[in-house]
């Protein structure tokens, strides 16, 4: 799926249920990180994101959560 990083981000209340990685559904705070990742690195959909950039993403947003 290519979604539209500001879209998707924009709605999120329901687009982050579309949102998996790996096979595994992804929470709404995880979808919110990632995309906000993406906007930061100029990315305009979720095409453009690697699986070691999410999985950073998700390692980084779950380590600051504990």
């Amino acid at each position: 799926m290519n979604a539209d990083i500001k879209g998707a981000l924009e709605q999120i209340n329901r687009s982050y249920k579309a949102f998996t990685h790996k096979g595994k559904s992804m929470t709404k705070q995880q979808v919110k990180k990632v995309l906000e990742y993406g906007i930061r690195k100029g990315y305009t959909n979720t095409g453009q994101l690697s699986d070691d950039e999410v999985d950073a993403v998700l390692k980084n947003s779950h380590e600051t959560q504990n």
